[in-house]
């Protein structure tokens, strides 16, 4: 078993339990403390304890954060520099399972970036890529028709095979159509919400 050591020990407001629902912060209870990153996890000093998120039960880190949610944090705490850690806790119904659990951290621009650079390769969640271009979408919608050969693909949607194969990888790499050109369950709901 691995030696548990320190990588960072920063000041900064958090919410280690936040509910979020869609882009509407419902939580206010911001804490000032003491956040320590080690390779085993993230502590959060609580009162005259700790609170403990073992990076293993981390899940994503830096999703989007809605500006809803920017501008609760500003009036809260006086920052729009937020970071959403997304992750999965014992559950307080059943000793077997897990809980899917946010956590909110916010403070000064340089730190919250350091921390999501250190976090997202730690924790294994890469940074999840950008928005789709015009071709990536069209792909995603021949893909979606059953079209998956790469002449007609490019004759359809007016592109060389080199942009294409550009944006072949890009939906891949976002996890919205699989090797063979067939959409997962990700693509199936992003090209319901294009349409």
């Amino acid at each position: 078993m691995a030696q548990e050591q320190g990588i960072a020990k920063v000041d900064l407001n958090y919410i280690f339990k936040a509910v979020i629902m869609g882009t509407s912060l419902y939580s206010d209870n911001w804490e000032k403390g003491v956040l320590y990153l080690t390779n085993l996890n993230l502590w959060f000093s609580e009162g005259k304890g700790w609170f403990t998120i073992p990076l293993r039960n981390i899940t994503m880190v830096g999703r989007e954060v809605p500006n809803t949610i920017r501008l609760k944090a500003q009036r809260g705490i006086g920052t729009i520099h937020v970071l959403i850690i997304d992750y999965l806790q014992p559950s307080s119904v059943s000793a077997d399972s897990y809980a899917s659990s946010v956590a909110l951290l916010g403070g000064n621009e340089a730190v919250i970036n350091t921390l999501k650079a250190y976090l997202q390769p730690m924790c294994g969640t890469p940074p999840r890529s950008q928005s789709l271009s015009d071709i990536d979408k069209k792909l995603l919608y021949m893909l979606y028709t059953g079209i998956n050969d790469m002449k007609k693909l490019s004759f359809l949607i007016g592109t060389d095979n080199e942009t294409l194969t550009g944006s072949f990888k890009n939906l891949r790499d976002q996890g919205l159509c699989d090797t063979m050109g067939k959409l997962t369950q990700e693509g199936m709901t992003k090209l319901k919400e294009m349409m």
